[in-house]
């Protein structure tokens, strides 16, 4: 297994064809871009000790079916903004299970991906083990014609886990034909004094704003690339380097039609 130990203030970038671990040191703070550049199945564990912030960005650039399997442990007073963009054409299933471990931990976490001809399934799960603890989640799936989705979003508040925050939301849309979407949205709490919360909408683009981009002279395929473009950059936007988020949202743009072709 590959493995990063971060300290103090650290900025990374790597490629990963492996099982790998990253450690954050406490009191640390920084950032890790991780490509993932070949399909079969990636077990990932993740330590963020007390203290520390970790922005940490995952893409797929894998050409064949891929699972993930994640593991994250954030300790006290330790903070992850967590961020999984998929644009590739295989299928793709992605299991996360984060344990909130200590109080004051705390995760942001976002998925955008791309659905076409094929299946990706997403297993997310943000468990609060203790007090104080906060979880956000993110979820943004485009499927075009013959497309499966499926998602399970799940925060868990255990008993003892008071004054703690869970919040999702999950974005689905739908274009083309013969689609397939499941989400299932959890909240399992078992503590009294907590917020929690859950948002879901799965459907097809407005025919108002569809109508308007096309009297403007787009193709009904750019103008609805043009629609689905939203549902991917709440995660683009999280990328540091300028450069690199400016190329990756082209990529983007470009496999969802806005330049009146896919691919």
């Amino acid at each position: 297994m590959m493995e990063r130990i971060y300290e103090d203030v650290f900025q990374d970038r790597l490629e990963i064809k492996e099982d790998f671990k990253i450690v954050v040191s406490p009191r640390s703070k920084g950032e890790s871009m991780v490509d993932v550049i070949e399909g079969g199945t990636l077990r990932f564990e993740l330590d963020v000790m007390e203290s520390s912030t970790l922005k940490l960005f995952i893409r797929n650039l894998a050409k064949a079916p891929l699972h993930i399997d994640m593991r994250g442990l954030i300790h006290a007073n330790a903070h992850v903004e967590f961020s999984f963009l998929d644009l590739e054409e295989q299928e793709v299933t992605f299991d996360e299970h984060v344990r909130l471990f200590q109080e004051g931990a705390s995760i942001d976490n976002t998925t955008s991906q791309l659905v076409r001809d094929g299946m990706k399934k997403g297993n997310i799960e943000i468990r609060h083990e203790a007090a104080y603890t906060s979880g956000h989640m993110h979820n943004f799936a485009v499927l075009f014609d013959h497309a499966k989705y499926e998602m399970v979003a799940n925060g868990n508040i255990e008993k003892k886990a008071k004054e703690s925050a869970s919040h999702q939301e999950t974005r689905v849309l739908t274009l083309g034909k013969d689609h397939a979407a499941k989400v299932i949205p959890l909240l399992l709490i078992d503590e009294n004094e907590v917020k929690a919360s859950h948002a879901l909408t799965i459907g097809e683009p407005d025919e108002a704003q569809l109508y308007y981009l096309q009297s403007r002279g787009l193709s009904k395929e750019m103008a609805l690339g043009l629609l689905s473009v939203g549902y991917f950059m709440p995660t683009i936007r999280k990328i540091e380097d300028e450069t690199l988020r400016e190329q990756v949202r082209e990529d983007m743009e470009r496999k969802v039609g806005v330049y009146g072709h896919q691919g």
